[in-house]
């Protein structure tokens, strides 16, 4: 096994420990596209437990953003999950990711964060490592207060947010609560997240779905050129990050992985149930903490 084909430096240990381990997998689409109205779209992560960003989801999430980018009625789409405690945990750790993939990403993400449609995460469990970082990427976001949780963990890894987060999260947060946030590596709770400026609200989960429809449909019955022109002015305003700026994290986050220490400690998280145990994936921002130092790591 491997987490990335391009670190066989990083995947070779990793495949010695692991070599029977796989990603979660799910017989349906890993985003599900439903038009409410032709106006109004839900994309719906659907690969549980985890919703983890692997090449399937990688080739559906490109596929959709064609789709919205090419649609001339489309106004809102709102992504949301339905896998029970997560929005969406991270990147696949395990399995190689293409570097197709890779390579295309950012390019979709300012596509989409550029295009005349309005993007809403509707956040109701976990959003961690890139999914955090898509939240951030997307155009508004709401969250359950009771369920919703943020984190971006990669430096208590070792690691560095290689998903945009690093230049997502000082434009949305400023500098010392993005470096707060960032280094302290732990979750933060809905109501924190919102008087932060991570997202836009929280909302109690009982009213939750009934708010983001209504939001939704309220915005998709307005004229499509007034929204994409709000839209736009509002980007320039203020200044949404390049495709380079945020490829300059990636290969930031690239060079830290290439540590061997970090190689062994990432390897050692997966032994312990990274990716694979839900009570870890849960908990995963404490659970590091066993993993600390640079080994080796008797737990």
């Amino acid at each position: 096994m491997k987490f990335l084909s391009t670190l066989s430096v990083f995947a070779a240990p990793i495949a010695a420990l692991h070599a029977s381990a796989r990603s979660p997998t799910n017989a349906t689409e890993p985003i599900i596209t439903t038009k409410v109205t032709p106006s109004y779209w839900r994309a719906t992560f659907a690969n549980p437990p985890f919703n983890i960003e692997d090449n399937a989801w990688f080739a559906s999430f490109f596929a959709l953003v064609n789709k919205i980018t090419h649609d001339p009625d489309v106004k809102v789409v709102v992504f949301d999950s339905s896998a029970p405690d997560f929005f969406m945990a991270h990147f696949d750790i395990i399995n190689p990711v293409k570097q197709e993939y890779l390579d295309t990403y950012w390019g979709n993400i300012t596509l989409l964060a550029n295009s005349p449609v309005l993007t809403i995460a509707a956040v109701q469990g976990i959003a961690r490592g890139g999914g955090a970082e898509l939240v951030a990427a997307l155009d508004v976001q709401f969250a359950s207060k009771e369920k919703a949780k943020f984190g971006q963990i990669e430096v208590g890894f070792g690691q560095l947010p290689g998903g945009g987060g690093m230049s997502l999260l000082p434009r949305l947060v400023g500098r010392s609560r993005a470096l707060e946030i960032i280094l302290g590596s732990e979750d933060f709770d809905a109501d924190t997240a919102a008087e932060y400026g991570w997202i836009n609200r929280a909302i109690p989960d009982a009213e939750f779905e009934e708010f983001v429809d209504s939001y939704a449909r309220r915005v998709s019955s307005f004229d499509k050129v007034a929204l994409s022109e709000a839209k736009r002015i509002v980007n320039k305003r203020s200044s949404y990050p390049t495709a380079e700026e945020q490829k300059e994290d990636w290969n930031a986050f690239l060079g830290t992985l290439r540590q061997p220490h970090v190689q062994a400690r990432t390897g050692k998280a997966i032994e312990l149930g990274l990716q694979k145990d839900l009570d870890f994936e849960l908990n995963i921002d404490q659970e590091m903490m066993k993993l600390v130092g640079k080994g080796p790591w008797n737990v």
